[in-house]
């Protein structure tokens, strides 16, 4: 996508180039296309807002994304609880009787043979940055790997101390961050502090607030976004990040941490066909199989408070460690960010069972067998 003299790190295999072009229309050109509202369903339903919608941008027949909505309510400051009540089209044509003359500029993604996808809103002045340019940022800097997802950019770095290389128990970690950058025009760029663990090439990611860094807006955001690059490190985050872990060693992980990576595998688009099922398969063995432990065809079925008491056959390390493996190895990487939320998530809470196991657990390189190719 870029041409010049500085070594361009390839986006990941998962990617097939997509190409995004930027639409400046009015709001009243933007028609939502949808079946009928299910009345029946309106008063239990928290949004009537048509998940599977088409927008009608200057003549064009669009899908929707979710940043679409996200960058619609959040310029004009309601939210998807208003499609209850009001359809869409009704609710542009009273904000184009109030601002007549308020444009936007849409972007849409388009991959071959694929229908176009409309991405982020944002007003047309503002400054955006493109996928071209986070390229160019990547292999100035040296990313390790850089990616692409839904009006997103995913670049991952060394940190200005350098990796740092570190033990946890008999794996060898080094530090690392990912750089989000919006090239659609929507929010702002984030950076989240992450661990490789180096035998296995696993990359695990704080995808949570506790761990994350945002990078302020300005009128240059690709100097911005440079100094960022450059200057970027935690020493105190990547401390408490290796705590964290090192206290997951002795930790048994509860039927509740390992039943909601479970359903968190499950539902994900980022895995499919074999890759998911051999998933599932292997995380059923790490844990000890809690159906048959427990004697329970549901562990929905078993109180909260009692998932949370009730441990499995392995370490919440393990579950850490088979979450990362599976959004690096199984999963598309742009689209794995749910997986890596949940390491965030479970790093920066109290473990239910923290401090339970007396010994640390055995090595293990890989816990997914027979993957996919």
């Amino acid at each position: 996508m870029v041409s010049n003299n500085v070594p361009q790190p390839e986006l990941d295999a998962d990617d097939d180039d997509p190409v995004l072009e930027q639409r400046v229309v009015s709001l009243g050109a933007i028609k939502v296309l949808s079946a009928p509202i299910d009345t029946t369903r309106a008063s239990t339903s928290t949004s009537t807002l048509p998940t599977k919608a088409l927008v009608d941008i200057g003549g064009e027949h669009c899908r929707v994304s979710h940043r679409f909505w996200k960058s619609i309510f959040n310029r004009y400051r309601f939210g998807s609880s208003t499609f209850r009540y009001f359809h869409p089209q009704e609710v542009f044509k009273r904000i184009c009787e109030v601002s007549p003359q308020d444009t936007l500029r849409v972007v849409v993604e388009r991959h071959e043979g694929k229908p176009p996808t409309a991405l982020g809103v944002s007003r047309p002045d503002q400054p955006i940055v493109t996928i071209e340019d986070v390229e160019r940022l990547a292999g100035e800097h040296g990313a390790t790997s850089v990616g692409y997802g839904g009006g997103l950019m995913h670049c991952t770095f060394i940190p200005r101390s350098g990796e740092k290389t570190t033990a946890i128990g008999a794996d060898q970690f080094a530090n690392r961050f990912v750089l989000d950058v919006p090239v659609d025009g929507f929010g702002t760029p984030h950076i989240h502090l992450a661990l490789y663990r180096l035998l296995c090439s696993n990359g695990l990611v704080g995808y949570h607030k506790a761990f994350c860094s945002e990078v302020p807006g300005s009128r240059d955001p690709r100097h911005t976004l440079e100094r960022a690059i450059e200057c970027f490190d935690h020493g105190d985050g990547y401390a408490a990040i290796r705590d964290r872990f090192l206290s997951a060693q002795t930790s048994w992980a509860s039927v509740r941490e390992a039943h909601t990576l479970y359903r968190q595998v499950a539902k994900s688009e980022a895995i499919s066909g074999a890759n998911k099922t051999r998933a599932l398969e292997s995380l059923d063995r790490l844990t000890g199989r809690m159906h048959e432990l427990y004697g329970v065809t549901n562990m929905e079925s078993l109180p909260a408070r009692r998932q949370r008491l009730l441990p499995v056959k392995c370490r919440t390390y393990d579950l850490l460690n088979f979450a990362g493996e599976v959004a690096t190895h199984c999963a598309e990487p742009a689209k794995a960010g749910p997986i890596q939320a949940w390491i965030g998530a479970t790093l920066a809470d109290e473990f239910d069972l923290e401090g339970t196991a007396e010994h640390v657990p055995e090595f293990a390189d890989l816990f997914v067998k027979g993957k996919a190719n």
